[in-house]
């Protein structure tokens, strides 16, 4: 497969932020800035993230070495990643939602950048491997778990950003 060592590089970052973002937070986890349960949401969420790009990125490799088509291998791998982000999103929003149940009030800049950015992510991966169903395309494929890897590194700088002190403009 003429792509697995661009898969396994991208699953080795996915990996690297996983380990990175776990000892950011067990270090500093006293000084967060942000409260526990949003931490904790930005973990679970950038660690669920990571092990969806490693698990997805290995899944044609081994796709491959069953002796499935080049065709079919996208095509599975792309239904198969495309119903794991499904249950993401869903997962992303019952825990947004349980955010909101607590009463912790989003920031102006997680309102204007974080959330969107999170949500129309999720959106893009989903209608990218839509269309990948049919294209099966191992570029699509790539392009899917390139996003996926953003998101990733994205929950990664904000844990990084929630152990640096902030000051927040009054609204």
């Amino acid at each position: 497969m003429y792509n697995s060592d661009v898969l396994l590089e991208i699953a080795e970052v996915a990996v690297a932020f996983a380990g990175f973002a776990s000892l950011v937070s067990i270090l500093g986890q006293q000084d967060s800035v942000d409260p526990p349960l949003v931490l904790g949401f930005r973990m679970r969420g950038m660690l669920l993230t990571s092990l969806i790009v490693v698990g997805f990125s290995l899944a044609p490799i081994v796709l491959d070495e069953y002796g499935m088509g080049a065709h079919a291998v996208w095509v599975v791998a792309s239904l198969a990643l495309l119903a794991v982000s499904l249950a993401y999103m869903r997962w992303l929003l019952r825990a947004m939602g349980e955010i909101a149940r607590a009463r912790l009030r989003p920031t102006r800049f997680q309102r204007r950048v974080i959330i969107p950015t999170l949500l129309l992510s999720l959106v893009a991966v989903a209608l990218v491997l839509a269309v990948n169903v049919v294209l099966a395309s191992p570029a699509v494929y790539l392009t899917a778990l390139a996003l996926l890897l953003f998101q990733s590194g994205f929950a990664f700088s904000l844990i990084v950003f929630s152990f640096l002190p902030r000051h927040e403009p009054e609204e």
